[in-house]
């Protein structure tokens, strides 16, 4: 059952909080952001300047009016949004709501509120005005970004959470220290919502910030959106992408396939029925991979391995080692050497290797693809990768490898950490992979379709470890083809 509102006259009026529009209260917030000063005590505003402005009105509405507006905002339909960046329920758009709670508090957002931070900001703001109510409910989240779109000037959001709200029930304010390239590179600061508190700041290439995992079962009510101008701040550099040319793999013999590899992939019949599993589906996963004992050897050296952190936030969260360790050389000098190159040529008919000779001549074009990079990866809570504006634009045809070691036996997808992949003209995922302990898994991606890998929640029981890397179609000199023949292999 819906939550009924409180007894109201249809039209509340509402005004900025008294001590705001006191002359001693304004002069006093002008000249503490005029000296770009930090105030935590004094009521009814709150500053901070670590590591970028952020304002806060707290007691922003009287009580019974917010407690009235909440209820309101119950009673809308939230639609529920997922992708790398987030999950969350988002409201309709609310200049298209009447209820007159929620219509009050626009008309007054959209006047006193906007003409005070003009004020206060020496700003002018255009007539674009968004606004939303968000539901943040238990594992809900939004990852690292600064809000810098288009013409968005400045950020709000009124908290209307649980009056018993902690920073122990998670879905905090995280804002980002930046390095000097403007990338996000460690948590500064982190605000804890507090009911009926309106806080705002200025969008910029430095406003890096998310909004932490939701931990509690309780529900993070907010309604949030931005005011624009015609001069909006600059945006945030572009990261440069990460893909490398390919480079010839290492010599090698059948022997180092026998050493790591069940040997059941290593049977021409079985290879063959991999083969047409792959060309159906562009994508197949080989489980039971390695050899146990290998396997066993390469999760002991996982476990015991000293793991850094790697970013920028923006782009991914995610712990790393050093790929050149004595542990895991022999493994990766297998993934790199050429009698790999070839085992996966059978595997899937791509031609990952000058020696590997087409049976049935049923290739991909006449593309030679070589390996890039592999990459050993740690994954644990609150790990993720992103995509940005630079990966949805044309990459080169690839073949992408994962192989997953010490997941848990009672894995759920629900706990995130599956790789998934997008195409750029749809937001429902073309595929999803999650990890799975000794399985390697191969896809096929075009030019127009990426991955990332979702943000781990707390639900997932231990830390995972991942390899992964790619092999990319090459011209005729050496360097990144951008396409194959397009009547085959589509995800």
């Amino acid at each position: 059952m819906k939550k009924s509102l409180k007894k109201a006259c249809l039209d509340p009026s509402l005004t900025i909080h008294s001590e705001v529009t006191q002359p001693e209260c304004r002069k006093k917030l002008f000249k503490l952001l005029s000296e770009n000063s930090t105030e935590k005590d004094s009521c009814p505003f709150h500053i901070d300047n670590n590591p970028f402005r952020t304002v806060s009105f707290k007691n922003f509405l009287p009580e019974e009016f917010a407690e009235n507006l909440l209820a309101e905002i119950k009673n809308l339909n939230f639609e529920f949004k997922e992708n790398d960046l987030f999950s969350l329920f988002q409201s309709q758009d609310l200049n298209e709501v009447s209820s007159p709670y929620i219509a009050t508090v626009r008309k007054f957002i959209y006047n006193e509120v906007k003409v005070l931070i003009e004020e206060l900001c020496s700003v002018s703001f255009n007539d674009q005005v968004d606004l939303h109510a968000i539901k943040f409910e238990q594992g809900n989240n939004l990852l690292c970004h600064s809000d810098s779109l288009s013409t968005r000037h400045t950020a709000f959001i009124l908290y209307l959470v649980p009056k018993t709200w902690s920073k122990e029930s998670g879905g905090n304010l995280e804002l980002f220290q930046c390095d000097k390239n403007s990338r996000p590179i460690s948590i500064k600061n982190s605000l804890t919502p507090q009911f009926n508190t309106f806080s705002w700041f200025q969008v910029s290439k430095y406003s890096w910030h998310q909004v932490s995992e939701v931990l509690e079962d309780d529900i993070r009510w907010s309604i949030s959106g931005w005011f624009h101008s015609n001069t909006p701040p600059p945006c945030p550099d572009p990261c440069k992408s990460d893909f490398v040319l390919p480079i010839e793999p290492i010599d090698s013999n059948i022997d180092i396939l026998k050493k790591w590899i069940n040997p059941k992939y290593l049977n021409v019949e079985i290879s063959t029925e991999i083969q047409n599993q792959f060309q159906d589906d562009s994508e197949v996963s080989l489980a039971e991979f390695l050899l146990p004992d290998r396997y066993s050897y390469l999760v002991d050296n996982f476990v015991s391995t000293v793991w850094n952190h790697q970013g920028p936030y923006n782009k991914k969260s995610v712990y790393s080692t050093e790929s050149d360790k004595k542990e895991f050389k022999e493994f990766l000098d297998l993934l790199k050497s050429d009698a790999f190159a070839i085992l996966l040529s059978h595997c899937t008919g791509l031609s990952l290797s000058k020696n590997y000779e087409d049976p049935d001549e049923t290739t991909y074009g006449d593309n030679l693809f070589g390996f890039c990079e592999f990459l050993i990866e740690k994954w644990q809570v609150g790990c993720y990768s992103l995509l940005r504006d630079q990966d949805v634009a044309d990459l080169p045809d690839r073949l992408q490898l994962f192989y997953h070691a010490n997941v848990h036996e009672t894995y759920d997808v629900d706990a995130g950490g599956y790789v998934s992949f997008i195409s750029s003209d749809s937001e429902e995922p073309l595929l999803v992979i999650p990890p799975q302990s000794n399985t390697l898994s191969l896809v096929f991606a075009r030019g127009d379709e990426f991955s990332f890998t979702k943000y781990i929640n707390s639900k997932l029981q231990q830390p995972f470890y991942c390899i992964s890397g790619y092999f990319v179609a090459r011209d005729s000199d050496g360097g990144i083809d951008s396409k194959t023949d397009e009547d085959e292999l589509n995800i």
